[in-house]
């Protein structure tokens, strides 16, 4: 690709990413994105062959904005790994806030659409990041705190995520510097204490560990999906196996029911997965369903493989 073509496809980038933040994405048209870029739309279309294209590419660029200086920083020497950290949560949150209004509007897009799916690209990059962050801790605190690792990946999203609403709401008057001094400060809080009072981990490092795996994998399924995945497969059984499978397929519906309560009882979920344990057909998705369902279950019920 020419630097030529690079701009102007940048420049359509910066000008779709404008009207998205005003308009939202669904209602604005490539007709309408055409026109402010001073082209038309069939050149519009030369550069980019869809609507999907020119978002995947938007989501793209935005993500490589904030990468590649975070990237930057990682890669500086003679910076303790504290300093390092400390610049890159002011970058991430710079960068954030400078894109507030678009990525504003897209979360409100995406919830309303009923989105819940990761793009493989994001998926792999969040893999990448939970091992970096694992590093990371270890050379700022040793491998003693390896163990909490998980822990503390959960606590960190949080304070970010917190920090980045603080930023948006803009009720507060708090600086991007302050604000990343403190985030690396409440961090040695939490190492502090974890090292001195030495709980369990909440987050152990074989949960951590699937997590990154998982993050390469086919998106979760949620339990009314595992569900209705298995009564396809029981409703497909042979003949001979028809009426076993009739009893399988009144567990599911009873358990469907039950999740949809908006407190599901322990005894009822226990009950309905000792009943569908008999179904070897259904062994992979009745495993997820039981790491699915374990918030609600204690250890001593059995769901835990």
């Amino acid at each position: 690709m020419t630097a030529k073509s690079t701009t102007k496809k940048e420049q359509i980038i910066k000008t779709a990413m404008q009207l998205f933040a005003v308009k939202g994405s669904s209602s604005t048209s490539m007709q309408e994105i055409a026109e402010l870029c001073g082209i038309s739309k069939g050149s519009l279309y030369l550069i980019f062959k869809s609507k999907e294209e020119l978002e995947r590419s938007i989501y793209i660029y935005c993500f490589r904005m904030i990468h590649d200086p975070l990237q930057r920083e990682e890669q500086e020497t003679g910076r303790a790994p504290r300093e390092k950290l400390r610049n890159q949560l002011e970058i991430l949150l710079s960068h954030v806030y400078e894109l507030r209004e678009f990525l504003q509007r897209q979360f409100q897009e995406v919830a309303g659409r009923g989105i819940t799916e990761t793009p493989d690209w994001v998926a792999q990059n969040n893999a990448a990041l939970l091992r970096w962050f694992q590093h990371k801790l270890e050379l700022m605190y040793g491998p003693e705190i390896l163990p909490y690792a998980g822990d503390l990946c959960l606590l960190s999203h949080g304070m970010i995520h917190a920090s980045i609403k603080l930023l948006f709401g803009g009720e507060a008057s708090v600086s991007i510097p302050d604000l990343a001094d403190r985030l690396v400060d409440w961090l040695d809080i939490l190492v502090s204490g974890l090292l001195a009072g030495q709980p369990a981990p909440l987050i152990s490092s074989a949960v951590l560990a699937a997590w990154a795996e998982g993050y390469g994998e086919n998106p979760r399924q949620s339990p009314l999906q595992l569900i209705k995945a298995m009564k396809l497969l029981l409703s497909e059984a042979d003949g001979s196996h028809q009426e076993h499978a009739e009893d399988g397929l009144e567990s599911l519906n009873i358990l469907e029911s039950e999740i949809l309560t908006s407190h599901p009882r322990k005894a009822i979920l226990q009950g309905m997965i000792a009943n569908l344990q008999g179904y070897p057909v259904l062994s992979g998705e009745l495993s997820q369903l039981k790491k699915q369902f374990a918030p609600f279950m204690q250890t001593s019920c059995g769901l835990h493989e």
